[in-house]
């Protein structure tokens, strides 16, 4: 009787990128052992959002996806049909504890090792060695692995300006706040904030404070722009200002970029982004992936193929690096890749992708950001490559960007701009109420 000889996969990070990876590699293949090492008590990522011990965590009480669910879910895995067209907090944790119990929680061939971080990672000879710690009983683990894959998202190390004078103060005295750090309005009760940022986070921070603060100042790279988009809150108290050239705290003025000032101002909120984070990393591998060894953290991760495979070692990849894209769907794209790429199916190319596309940071100056929709281009591309290495034999399928889902990814933009007209004049009747911000439920 021959003894099948397992391959050991260990996956770092329990939310949508980790249990993605999990239930593709368990369907499409029976080579592997996986471990799955999560730092929290339960699965789900940043989506998990407790009663008690909510600090750095980048989630905040009152949110909702910024697509929708029809585009958002994992293949052959829909919401509920009572979950919002765009879910909230709640509904994205309750569907990814879902998927965790229909895929993953009861397979033979994985382990999940729930509060236990990842504390060091390097090669060894031709084995991955981890370190972990448990969070319960503080015992150590080490193992050795054939392959890696970090799912460990990109929302743990917020990105702060370091080129405003005076912040550091600021900072100190809890009155200049990452978005990480923000979990409902009522702190800026009768207060005067400013709000960095007008991606997605900024945006909702901004409408959301607008329902109880005394004022609020929107800081933004092109005000112009921003003050005449459609579904942008207006009260009398909201003014759009410059980018922040520097800050004072003990007078608790602003200086813009502009030249302009202000004072009295309350809080300074950075709804600016986040780092990648890799602080188990080995320095050997921080100098390839971050671009030097004695950093933990930087805007991105170097040397990579298709924003997956190190190059120099494709027994490593990553899960979900890409920004301004629909992650769950992606995430079991990507893993199927990878599936093919350990087994021997797909060849990872030794050059990353900045040698292999000179004009790629043209298109995505960030690397990371996929801008103006592209995302679509990035997912078909995927396709093709997981189509040439065999990937329509595979058991599990991932969601197809056909012509259909291209409609609904791009529909989906328009519908949340009325959304968001929607949110805004909720906003403002709050705010004539007295009321702080809360959800309102209801489907376009």
């Amino acid at each position: 009787m021959t003894v099948q000889i397992m391959k050991r996969l260990a996956i770092i990070g329990g939310g949508p990128g980790g249990l993605a990876t999990a239930r593709v590699f368990l369907k499409n293949s029976t080579d592997y052992q996986i471990d799955l090492f999560e730092a929290d008590a339960t699965v789900g990522g940043l989506w998990h959002y407790p009663d008690t011990g909510r600090d750095g965590r980048p989630m905040y009480e009152h949110l909702e996806t910024n697509i929708t669910k029809h585009i958002m879910q994992f293949s052959g895995f829909p919401f509920p049909s009572e979950v919002p067209t765009y879910p909230w907090r709640k509904n994205v944790f309750e569907y990814l504890k879902s998927y965790y119990a229909a895929f993953i929680e009861n397979e033979e061939r994985v382990k999940v090792h729930l509060n236990t971080r990842v504390l060091q990672l390097s090669k060894k000879a031709s084995m991955w060695n981890l370190t972990a710690r448990n969070a319960e009983d503080d015992s150590l683990l080490e193992a050795n692995f054939d392959y890696v894959v970090v799912a460990n998202g990109h929302h743990l190390e917020p990105r702060m300006p370091d080129d405003v004078a005076g912040l550091d103060e600021w900072v100190k005295n809890g009155a200049a706040i990452p978005a990480r750090d923000f979990e409902n309005c009522l702190f800026a009760r009768g207060k005067n904030v400013v709000v960095v940022g007008n991606g997605s986070s900024g945006s909702d921070i901004l409408n959301q404070v607008s329902t109880v603060a005394d004022k609020v100042y929107h800081s933004v790279r092109n005000v112009e722009s921003v003050v005449s988009t459609t579904g942008y809150p207006k009260f009398e108290g909201l003014k759009t200002v410059p980018t922040i050239a520097r800050v004072n705290w003990p007078t608790r003025t602003v200086e813009f970029s502009d030249g302009t000032q202000i004072g009295d101002i309350d809080y300074l909120i950075y709804a600016t982004g986040y780092l990648y984070s890799l602080p188990f990393a080995d320095s050997s591998l921080r100098a390839q992936l971050l671009g030097d060894p004695d950093r933990t953290s930087a805007c991105r991760i170097f040397n990579l193929w298709k924003q997956i495979f190190y190059v120099r070692d494709p027994t490593l990849a990553f899960s979900l690096l890409p920004q301004l894209i629909v992650p769950f769907p992606l995430a079991e794209l990507q893993a199927a890749l990878m599936v093919k790429a350990f087994n021997g199916d797909l060849t990872v190319p030794p050059q990353p992708d900045d040698v292999l596309d000179p004009e790629l940071l043209q298109k995505q100056p960030a690397y990371h950001p996929i801008p103006d929709f592209k995302d679509v281009d990035y997912y078909r591309e995927l396709q093709a490559i997981l189509d040439g290495a065999g990937g329509s034999n595979d058991p599990l399928q991932p969601v197809k960007w056909n012509e259909e889902y291209k409609q609904m990814r791009i529909a989906s933009t328009g519908d949340k701009q009325k959304r968001n007209i929607i949110l805004t004049q909720h906003a403002s009747n709050l705010r004539a109420q007295n009321k702080p911000y809360e959800l309102i439920n209801f489907s376009l």
